[in-house]
């Protein structure tokens, strides 16, 4: 037998001898991965990788170690090729290659893709929402020059930051809601636990914007923060724990306003209906966490109805309203006002 076949037999017992190497190697891996051993974890990943090929876990966990020690470049092209090769959930490995462009400031590619993404209208409602607002933001940061971290460029010493200082100064110390939103969604990968009290401050903070708390809320849940946390909004404070919070629109009062939304538009004017379904969501994701149950479901649908009406200059009877919804047109003056103050906190350029 000659010594090449030798070798062969030799390499072939040896794997034999570790039947389990790749699930061994996954399994401490993806824990190293877990404990925040990042370097360790990609080692182990990367050896897997070459044992088992394509696997879903091992590539985004390689993805995601890459992301943690800022090798962002080749994170990219890796997250790339499996939305390519569709390896993993398409939709989370693409929330994970928007965070890596929103990382390296790639706003052109971020409002290519998603537009590309919606183009094919079958994102699912969970990441609607999302990629709209990543989509707005991405568009202002092209329109604004894409100034966002950028370093000085006379200094020959780069600067970097610790996530503890980037959150006190962004979220803390300034208030460029531009910059805030697309820095909120490019930590969404980091683990938020050692910084909490930062955060919490924000949260609780009385002349924070609304609608960053609630962004930086969904990444607390989606982490699930297991502490409770005071959030402030509109002069009022609710303790809640992150990791118990429902989502926008899971609760029993929210769902009835859209029920009697339906019931009256659903058939009459269907473009209204989802006119009106959006002007509610985005109210309840300015309120977040607090829903506003001091009115009835029946008056905010009837506001949201009339307020719906008034955008595209549309008539229509008090009497056919209070009919409608069972309600007094009186009673809906304070909430159109509500809706109105909330849209106007809606838009960036405010």
């Amino acid at each position: 037998m000659s010594t090449k076949d030798n070798d062969k037999i030799h390499k072939e017992a040896t794997v034999i001898q570790f039947p389990n190497l790749k699930e061994r190697l996954i399994e401490k891996g993806l824990q190293s991965l877990k404990s925040k051993n990042y370097k360790d974890a990609l080692s182990l990943l990367l050896q897997a990788q070459e044992l088992a090929g394509e696997h879903d876990e091992i590539d985004l966990g390689i993805v995601l170690c890459l992301l943690e020690l800022g090798e962002l470049e080749e994170a990219k092209q890796r997250c790339k090729l499996m939305l390519h090769q569709d390896i993993g959930d398409y939709f989370n490995v693409l929330q994970v290659y928007l965070t890596i462009l929103i990382q390296l400031r790639q706003y052109q590619e971020v409002k290519e893709t998603i537009e590309a993404v919606l183009e094919e209208d079958q994102v699912p409602p969970q990441y609607a929402e999302s990629f709209y607002q990543l989509l707005e933001l991405s568009k202002k940061m092209i329109h604004s020059g894409d100034e966002l971290y950028k370093l000085e460029e006379e200094s020959e010493e780069p600067i970097t930051y610790t996530l503890s200082e980037r959150i006190q100064e962004i979220l803390l110390e300034r208030d460029d809601r531009n910059e805030q939103a697309a820095f909120i969604h490019s930590i969404k990968e980091y683990s938020l636990h050692k910084d909490l009290e930062l955060l919490k401050e924000f949260v609780s903070h009385p002349n924070k914007d609304p609608m960053m708390k609630t962004l930086l809320l969904q990444i607390l849940m989606d982490q699930k923060v297991n502490e409770e946390i005071a959030v402030e909004k509109f002069g009022q404070v609710l303790h809640v724990i992150p990791a118990t919070m429902g989502d926008i629109l899971s609760d029993e009062y929210s769902m009835s306003v859209l029920r009697h939304l339906e019931d009256q538009l659903g058939n009459e004017n269907p473009t209204l209906f989802e006119v009106t379904k959006e002007i509610w969501m985005r109210v309840l994701f300015v309120l977040f966490p607090f829903v506003p149950t001091e009115d009835s479901p029946s008056i905010w649908a009837a506001a949201l109805h009339l307020y719906g009406y008034e955008l595209h200059g549309i008539e229509i009877e008090n009497a056919e309203l209070e009919e409608s919804y069972g309600v007094n047109v009186f009673q809906l003056k304070h909430v159109i006002n509500k809706i109105q103050k909330i849209e106007e906190i809606t838009y960036f350029n405010q």
